[in-house]
C-alpha cells in the first residue's frame, strides 16, 4: 500500500476527533496507534508501522536509564484506535493535552509514521528549521 506524504491541516471537533485526509485512510484502515512523540507532537502509526517501529526499537535499544525512561514514557501513552466509517479518529484527552491540541491541527505524513501537531507548534517548528533545511541534509543523507 503506498504511503501518504505531506502536510495536512485539520480541525479537531468537540469530541476530540479529526477527519483523516482521504489519502491517509487506506494505510490506517487496519487500526492505528497513537503515542507521545518528540517535540510535543503525537506519533500516529498504522498497525504495520507500529509493529515495525517496536521491532526496530527492540533491536537497536541501548541500555541504561535514558533508554528505559524513553520506553516508559513512550509505551505508557500508547492508545490503540480505529478509524470509523466517516474517516474519523478520536484522540484521547491525555494525548491531546500532551500535544497542546486545540482546534487547528496539522498532520505531517512521514515515511514510517504520521505526526499530529497543534498548528501553532508545527508552524513554529517549521519556521525554525526551514532556513537551515539545506544544511540539515549534510548530516542526514
Amino acid at each position: 500500500m503506498p504511503a501518504a506524504f505531506g502536510e495536512f491541516r485539520l480541525k479537531l471537533d468537540e469530541k476530540g476527533r479529526i477527519v483523516l485526509p482521504a489519502k491517509t485512510r487506506p494505510q490506517l484502515a487496519g487500526g492505528t496507534y497513537l503515542t507521545r512523540g518528540q517535540d510535543r507532537c503525537l506519533f500516529l502509526f498504522s498497525e504495520d508501522q507500529f509493529a515495525a517501529y517496536r521491532e526496530r526499537m527492540a533491536e537497536d535499544a541501548p541500555s541504561g536509564m535514558p533508554a528505559m525512561a524513553f520506553d516508559r514514557i513512550f509505551y505508557s501513552s500508547v492508545a490503540a484506535a480505529d478509524v470509523d466509517k466517516q474517516g474519523r479518529l478520536t484522540i484521547p484527552p491525555a494525548l491531546r493535552e500532551y500535544a497542546g491540541l486545540e482546534r487547528d491541527l496539522v498532520i505531517v505524513a512521514l515515511e514510517r509514521r504520521m505526526e499530529v501537531w497543534s498548528a501553532g507548534a508545527w508552524d513554529a517548528y517549521y519556521e525554525r528549521y526551514v532556513t537551515p533545511y539545506a544544511a540539515l541534509n549534510e548530516g542526514v543523507r
